[in-house]
């Protein structure tokens, strides 16, 4: 069957079809060589990229040299793991109302919450996720959100 978008050849009308979900890409280097050896296995695969994390740059340039799988941009307003995270493209000053005392999203929609975000900062943060995933990435996206994030006002 290969790749997420190939042309596939006609099938019984009751065919089941999977297709593997790798979410997170971007998120640590590790992440991204699971995700390189998954792709390489044939099996169709669609990829969420979270473009304010460390390695997504990483994940851009795998992406490149498989234009067969289909890529979504990760939208994130919270970075949920202890001693591993990841703050706004924005940075901290533009977006206070977003991040914690250290400068990193909160670890959940529900400490955001707590926070009382500003929600032209949210819509300016995650309008600065889509941009940057736009300039960085190949021409085939769409927008999904991380941990719940979709509770948040919708942002055309």
């Amino acid at each position: 069957m290969g790749q997420a978008g190939r042309a596939s050849p006609a099938t019984a009308p009751n065919q089941v079809y999977l297709i593997i979900r790798s979410d997170d890409a971007g998120m640590s280097h590790s992440v991204n060589m699971a995700l390189e050896r998954l792709i390489g296995t044939g099996m169709p695969v669609s990829v969420s990229v979270m473009f304010p994390t460390p390695w997504y740059q990483e994940t851009v340039e795998m992406l490149k040299r498989h234009p067969d799988v289909a890529v979504g941009i990760h939208l994130t307003l919270n970075s949920e793991w202890k001693n591993y995270r990841w703050g706004p493209v924005l940075g901290r000053t533009a977006v206070p109302t977003l991040v914690d005392a250290d400068g990193y999203f909160f670890p959940s929609s529900e400490a955001l919450y707590q926070n009382h975000p500003d929600l032209t900062q949210v819509e300016n943060e995650l309008r600065a996720q889509i941009d940057r995933a736009k300039e960085r990435s190949p021409d085939r996206l769409r927008r999904l959100s991380h941990g719940h994030g979709d509770s948040i006002p919708r942002v055309p």
